[in-house]
């Protein structure tokens, strides 16, 4: 009798750690990343092909855990000077959506130029989509109203060309693939 309970037992653990698997996303991410849209949208997030894509708007981006970082950016990128940026994790954003190590994610701009951004820049780095700069929200002509932010000041190694081009302006959508 013993035997047969044992040995039940792990079949039906086994299918339980299976369920959970299974149901185990679904059940972390089922609500809004940003709750309450309450002015115009800034930012797309499509958490998956076939789901139904969210909207933030600066509020509900700004209510998000903010990290902040002071940075003199490459001057490729065209803002001069040293500024505090100010913003939510990319990191965040994306594991708020369902993501993590295998994700794919793509930011897209309003002019359409799209970026891959590696997981491992998020674990290492953890960039910032920020969105005021020295305290005050970045409009569109100047690079905003989001912008994926590096820590350049403390990583000598992010002044390098794949860097700079990751640091993309003016985004717009968040996509996990």
């Amino acid at each position: 009798m013993m035997f047969r309970a044992t040995a039940v037992l792990p079949r039906a653990g086994a299918a339980l750690i299976s369920l959970m698997a299974f149901c185990g996303p679904q059940w972390a991410h089922a609500g809004p990343v940003c709750p309450g849209l309450e002015s115009r949208r800034v930012l797309q997030l499509h958490a998956s092909q076939g789901s139904k894509p969210q909207a933030c708007d600066l509020k509900g981006l700004a209510r998000l855990p903010a990290k902040e970082i002071v940075a003199t950016l490459p001057a490729a990128l065209g803002l001069a000077g040293e500024h505090r940026w100010r913003g939510v994790s990319l990191r965040y954003l994306v594991e708020q959506m369902g993501g993590g190590e295998r994700s794919q994610i793509l930011l897209t701009a309003l002019n359409d130029y799209a970026i891959e951004i590696p997981w491992s820049d998020l674990v290492r780095f953890d960039p910032i989509l920020a969105y005021s700069r020295d305290g005050e929200r970045i409009s569109i002509r100047d690079k905003g109203p989001l912008i994926l932010i590096y820590p350049f000041g403390t990583h000598p190694q992010l002044q390098g060309q794949d860097y700079i081009n990751r640091s993309i302006w003016q985004v717009h959508a968040v996509a996990l693939r």
